[in-house]
């Protein structure tokens, strides 16, 4: 079976989802407000250069989590989808539903991404993925304990959720892609037969440029060069 991986922010959707969606709840009160400026202050770093992604996978899932304790799973579902209603529209990629239509005429489509598994859902839903994995928070009796029970912006993390869908899947590396932007996707980009970095962070583009794999921006005709690859 081919399938084909996606990372969702940044590769199918522009800028960082867990963030934006930490702001619409942070508008609705249902984080507090100090958690989301802490969280804003972080990523403000991170676009100064002044800290690494893989920090960033690390501190912003925690303070999410935390900052969603005691809150109702149902109602952070609901809000999770209005937010992609409107944040898809304004912010996924030119490339975006084209290249997913055209993965998935291909084998499975397979959604894995960092920010929370209710946005993912949602999103999963909107590009008709087969399959969707996100960041999930430990619950309780229908709230949130303040815990992660599973980060998937780590690369590891991935690495194992990826074990676990190829063997349950039968899935066939060798003829499978990958698309992804930073190094935390190379958890299935340095496995597939067809990696393919989608504006790819600095670091990301270095191994391609490297590895000689290739790398497109949102200006490239992206399905186009697909289409050829999958002719080979």
């Amino acid at each position: 079976m081919r399938a084909s991986f996606f990372d969702i922010d940044g590769t199918l959707v522009k800028g960082l989802m867990i963030y934006e969606f930490a702001k619409h709840l942070a508008d609705k009160t249902l984080i507090k407000k100090s958690f989301f400026k802490e969280m804003n202050s972080y990523v403000m770093l991170y676009l100064k250069n002044k800290i690494t992604y893989r920090e960033i996978a690390i501190i912003v899932p925690k303070l999410y989590a935390k900052g969603l304790k005691g809150v109702n799973v149902n109602i952070v579902k609901k809000e999770a989808k209005k937010f992609v209603d409107k944040y898809i529209k304004k912010f996924i990629q030119p490339y975006t539903q084209d290249l997913v239509r055209l993965m998935k005429s291909h084998g499975l489509t397979i959604g894995i991404s960092g920010s929370p598994i209710e946005v993912v859902s949602c999103v999963g839903e909107l590009f008709n993925f087969d399959l969707t994995y996100g960041t999930e928070l430990e619950v309780l009796n229908g709230k949130y304990t303040g815990k992660i029970k599973q980060n998937l912006i780590i690369k590891e993390t991935k690495e194992d959720v990826l074990k676990k869908i190829i063997k349950e899947n039968k899935i066939g590396l060798t003829k499978s892609f990958g698309f992804g932007d930073t190094e935390q996707d190379l958890s299935f980009l340095s496995k597939v037969g067809h990696p393919v970095a989608l504006n790819p962070n600095s670091t990301l583009l270095k191994i391609f440029k490297k590895n000689k794999w290739p790398f497109f921006t949102s200006k490239d005709d992206v399905v186009k060069s697909i289409k050829k690859d999958l002719e080979k």
